[in-house]
């Protein structure tokens, strides 16, 4: 008997130490947010509680942010970026900025369908790269596993207005990325396998592992909690700092400013490739381009934008948005026009591309922002992808004007 008691004492203990402190941190972390200035945090490119976080979500999306998802443009390479405009006091709603390099689809269906469904009007905006359709196999497994959130897939999984089947062709299209080496991510490979099979032998094990997976459900809310909240411990409080700009914004003297900038990023040295003046940043021209007008030439050529398994995950993002009754604003990015051109993949085929993907989109009636031809307008890239300073104060501007007004 008293061995009994030795084993199960620990246990109840450990129990209800898990139990209080997951209590603990709500609480701690709702008096945080109301005492801590949290623009670091909404300026970090690299947040762990926002790329692969829950709790922090859910709090500004209660709070009227908006959610702004993409890739590598969103990274601080510019003073022109939402975070700068609509986190700084001159705006009605904040923005909450999602996404690094190879952040794409599938990743953005993920963070939006594991945000609480009780949240009414959702303003979301994806900022959608032509990039992503260029590898027919879509996001490469290593580069999901780097962005890959277990309480993210486990909160979308059980979200009440996801339906049956779109949470069955989530999963397969997981499966298909951690199959081969899970990683650490080893438990929710087998979470993946078990949900879609229904064999008797499988439904047993289910019934088996069940307290098994509610534990570890439990443990990476509970871990993304106490990340949380160590983060904003760190931060200064609202009365020390204060990161607001007086006044509203006004977009003619910031298009002024932003032209004034890059006009210094470029530089007053010609760029060329293949005979072509491409006004990038001298930094990346220098790095990627100059002097590799062999290299380039041609190399996509090969390429089909209209076929790539980037198209199933777009779907999978569409279809969590119209489950969620949420109505996003889809940013079809620009290209390098020149640069494109001399690569292979035409101007006559990425219209193509354009016009499809808008047959993607039409048939759910979301919001299409088409800022694709602005690719040959001086300064709006800064290098052959990326948004540059007077790119990003237009696509902001346009922001502005459909969340603002």
């Amino acid at each position: 008997m008293k061995k009994i008691i030795y084993i199960i004492f620990p246990i109840i203990m450990g129990v209800l130490f898990v139990f209080g402190l997951n209590i603990y941190l709500d609480k701690e972390i709702t008096k945080l947010y109301n005492q801590k200035s949290i623009y670091p945090m909404l300026h970090d490119t690299k947040s762990i509680i926002k790329d692969k976080g829950v709790w922090s979500n859910n709090y500004l999306l209660n709070k009227d942010y908006i959610l702004v998802m993409g890739s590598s443009e969103l990274s601080h390479s510019t003073k022109q970026h939402p975070d700068y405009y609509f986190d700084t006091g001159r705006t009605k709603h904040g923005v909450v900025s999602i996404g690094r390099a190879y952040t794409q689809s599938l990743q953005h269906a993920t963070i939006l369908g594991a945000t609480d469904s009780n949240i009414s009007n959702k303003r979301v905006v994806l900022l959608l790269s032509m990039q992503w359709f260029m590898d027919s196999t879509g996001v490469k497994q290593s580069r999901f596993l780097s962005r890959f959130s277990p309480v993210q897939f486990y909160s979308y999984l059980d979200n009440p207005k996801i339906s049956k089947e779109l949470k069955e062709k989530y999963v397969k299209r997981v499966l298909y990325l951690l199959n081969k080496k899970p990683g650490e991510y080893k438990d929710e490979a087998l979470y993946s396998k078990l949900y879609l099979n229904n064999s008797m032998s499988s439904n047993i094990l289910k019934k088996l592992l069940y307290p098994y997976f509610s534990f570890r459900k439990y443990m990476v809310n509970l871990k993304d909690k106490g990340i949380t909240y160590a983060k904003l411990k760190g931060l200064c409080d609202l009365d020390s700092v204060d990161y607001n700009i007086d006044g509203t914004i006004d977009w003619k003297k910031e298009r002024k400013n932003a032209i004034r900038d890059a006009k210094i990023r470029v530089g007053n040295k010609p760029e060329y490739l293949g005979g072509k003046q491409l006004y990038l940043d001298k930094g990346y021209y220098k790095k990627f381009i100059k002097g590799k007008d062999e290299f380039f030439r041609n190399r996509y050529a090969n390429i089909n934008l209209q076929k790539s398994k980037e198209y199933e995950d777009l779907d999978i993002f569409l279809e969590t948005c119209k489950d969620l009754k949420i109505d996003p604003t889809i940013v079809l990015l620009p290209a390098n026009d020149d640069f494109y051109n001399y690569t292979g993949i035409t101007k006559e085929k990425r219209d193509s591309y354009i016009n499809y993907i808008k047959s993607v989109i039409k048939p759910y009636g979301f919001k299409i922002l088409d800022i694709t031809n602005k690719s040959k307008e001086k300064y709006y890239l800064r290098d052959v992808m990326h948004l540059g300073t007077l790119g990003w104060v237009d696509l902001c501007e346009k922001l502005y004007n459909i969340y603002e007004k």
